[in-house]
């Protein structure tokens, strides 16, 4: 499993953990364009290896073939030809598609962080603010050597005292 999907695994697990009517239509669309984005790679798997088998039958027609160069119109080599030309322009109509696929299923993982960040939001509402909350009026506290009194200030009584 490669890194990608093990984040959009977590991804997923964590927009569950909501479980409200637009997480689920989330998770189902993120779902199904995973699937679409699987096959697409396995078709242009298929179709590069297609492209290599034309090519290297075009190859092996070049080295084994006595009159490829001056008469290319042998069966063989036709269609090899045909093979490798076709296999190559689906490969690359492919990993259009899969580029596409690619860019909504990152654009779909931006929705899921941003409902998850929502949700932490509306759960931990200490954890949405960017500062830290200071609940009382912080006090320094200075320990005198050879003394066993501890004094203590006020952070206003220090600034007053500047």
């Amino acid at each position: 499993m490669s890194e990608y999907q093990k984040q959009a695994d977590f991804l997923k697990k964590l927009v569950i953990y909501d479980d409200t009517p637009e997480n689920r239509a989330l998770c189902e669309r993120l779902a199904q364009v995973e699937r679409s984005e699987k096959c697409t790679q396995c078709a242009c798997r298929l179709v590069g290896l297609i492209a290599l088998l034309g090519l290297s039958g075009l190859g092996y027609a070049a080295v084994l073939l006595p009159q490829f160069f001056d008469n290319s119109t042998h069966f063989i080599v036709r269609l090899c030809g045909a093979l490798g030309l076709g296999s190559g322009l689906c490969l690359a109509v492919f990993l259009a598609l899969w580029y596409s696929y690619r860019r909504t299923a990152n654009r779909l993982h931006a929705q899921c962080r941003l409902s998850i960040s929502k949700m932490l939001a509306q759960k931990l509402p200490s954890a949405a603010t960017s500062s830290p909350v200071v609940r009382d009026q912080p006090t320094v506290e200075v320990a005198l050597l050879r003394t066993v009194s501890v004094t203590s200030f006020n952070a206003q009584e220090l600034r007053k005292a500047s």
